[in-house]
């Protein structure tokens, strides 16, 4: 081999190589970094997921097309299959989205941002022997915030290294009623609650598979690991017969502006299509806007 074609292919090596250091480590690149592995873990889940063995297709909403710029551009997907909390055989996929991020980080961390510990998106759990989130035809409040308390436990919570020791949730519903019309159908119900739980703040100690998704915490945050905060948190369930699927639209965020901001403008207005093949869905079952898998992102 000529030396001027080994030097080309150094160079190259060596730029290739450089190039995935600076998106693996230098903070700046964190939210590039977050996208393209999510789209990974994402295209890793084709045809899995309960939206796409539903042949539903969803539209939601993200920040690149509402132009809020509080969250992220895409809709992100996690299938847990049956590791969830739930009785006889099912299936949970969720759809999620985050803050957006700044200075290298998620607005998740940030105590000061709208989005501080905050989500909003869709669960949707396929259980054909009892609907899930049902007790003799009314809401099961228990299940519903099992469910949310095992996603922000189990899956957020955990990728980021806390220990099951300090993980600490309590939901306390303080309204059940009608939902509004969404998506062409009037059996929606709305459930609001008040939340103690985590925060995602921490001194850093190593590496925790959560920072792939939300980037480094705070480098110079000074107080305790996974304080409790106060939280409120809005669901819209819906148990769909044609397709024996639960759905549930939910927001979790500090303020009640954030709460019905997000539901104004991301929940109510997701869109369901029915298609005739996972050809035409997408791999996922998902569109719009749209944890590779590290714990919500798994258990």
């Amino acid at each position: 081999m000529k030396a001027t074609k080994k030097i080309r292919l150094l160079t190259g090596l060596l730029l290739v190589l450089l190039s995935l250091y600076l998106l693996a480590f230098v903070p700046a690149l964190a939210a590039r970094r977050s996208d393209l592995l999510l789209r990974a873990q994402t295209a890793s889940f084709a045809g899995q997921s309960v939206f796409a063995q539903s042949n539903l297709k969803l539209t939601v909403p993200a920040s690149a097309q509402t132009g809020d710029g509080r969250w992220t551009d895409t809709m992100k997907l996690f299938h847990c299959g049956d590791n969830f909390p739930h009785q006889g055989p099912g299936q949970l996929s969720i759809l999620y989205n985050f803050g957006a991020f700044d200075d290298g980080r998620s607005g998740f961390y940030d105590p000061e941002a709208a989005t501080f510990n905050a989500h909003y998106g869709v669960y949707a759990i396929s259980q054909t022997k009892n609907p899930f989130g049902y007790r003799n035809g009314v809401p099961d409040g228990d299940a519903i915030t099992g469910l949310v308390a095992f996603d922000q436990l189990e899956l957020v919570l955990a990728s980021l290294g806390c220990p099951p020791s300090q993980r600490y949730f309590d939901a306390q519903i303080t309204a059940i009623k009608s939902g509004p019309m969404m998506a062409g159908f009037s059996d929606w119900i709305q459930i609001d609650a008040t939340i103690l739980t985590n925060a995602p703040l921490y001194q850093a100690q190593g590496f925790q598979p959560g920072t792939i998704q939300y980037g480094p915490p705070p480098p110079d945050y000074p107080g305790p690991d996974f304080p409790v905060v106060p939280m409120l948190g809005r669901l819209y369930l819906r148990y769909d017969k044609t397709r024996q699927l639960t759905v549930i639209y939910f927001v979790i965020a500090k303020d009640a502006e954030l709460i019905e901001e997000t539901s104004a403008n991301y929940l109510k207005p997701i869109k369901w299509r029915m298609v005739k093949s996972q050809n035409k869905a997408g791999a996922d079952g998902i569109s719009g806007s749209t944890k590779i898998v590290f714990q919500r992102l798994s258990p």
